[in-house]
């Protein structure tokens, strides 16, 4: 069809409708902050399931703070003169003042017998209210403990002798029967002589270096063994 001019006007074309760029810009950059909002709730969801599975592993940790806590404010051990609780590590701590071993001997008295016939039993009641704590115990470790005066080289025997005349009377004593099993399966007996003095000890002969500590450790290697399953399995799913 041929498109007359009328007064020398330009021809009337069909106008044809375009999108404005405002509308276009708009609209895309609703989109992406909404594809940016999904990737943010996926990754907090992502980022929450692997901090979940994480800390499952933890648990053990977590109980185990428990038990000390309830070991460090127990009455009846603060009560028990030159007996302490590492509140740490969770030790129980009996002083030679307690135990009283004779210069050069490795065997127990009446007095040393009686401390530990009250603090033991007691210790080991507290750790038996988390029976799925017990599990995790790799070793309860009693451990014989000296100061640096050592003139004739013995410290090394007398500290594993005095640790094994104690766990010797553990496992006879009829206060401890609740807690044998436990005793035959993880209980072992280590002598440090002077190789883990406190830091007060600076002098040659220390009160507080010569000790016998009773010590429950996890197993941390299962712990460590659980978190690389995890991340192992983490890695599976990315």
């Amino acid at each position: 069809m041929m498109l007359i001019r009328r007064n020398g006007a330009q021809p009337a074309w069909p106008r044809r409708d375009s999108p404005r760029p405002e509308s276009f810009w708009a609209s895309y950059s609703d989109l992406m902050a909404g594809l940016l909002m999904v990737f943010a709730l996926t990754t907090v969801i992502t980022l929450l399931d692997i901090g979940k599975r994480l800390i499952e592993p933890t648990h053990a940790v977590k109980e185990w703070e428990k038990v000390v806590e309830e070991i460090c404010h127990d009455p009846d051990l603060a009560r028990l003169e030159n007996v302490r609780i590492d509140c740490n590590s969770g030790a129980l701590i009996i002083s030679d003042e307690n135990l009283r071993f004779g210069f050069s001997t490795t065997e127990l008295g009446e007095e040393a017998e009686g401390v530990l016939r009250e603090a033991v039993p007691k210790y080991m009641s507290i750790i038996y209210k988390y029976p799925k704590f017990l599990d995790r115990v790799e070793v309860i470790e009693i451990s014989g403990h000296t100061d640096r005066e050592d003139a004739s080289g013995a410290n090394p025997y007398y500290s594993r002798e005095r640790a094994g005349q104690v766990l010797a009377f553990l496992m006879k004593e009829p206060s401890m029967k609740p807690y044998e099993g436990l005793l035959k399966e993880k209980a072992i007996t280590a002598g440090y002589s002077d190789t883990k003095c406190p830091a007060e000890c600076l002098e040659g002969k220390c009160d507080a270096a010569r000790r016998v500590e009773i010590c429950i450790r996890l197993n941390d290697r299962e712990v460590l063994r659980e978190f690389l399953n995890i991340l192992r399995q983490i890695i599976g799913d990315v």
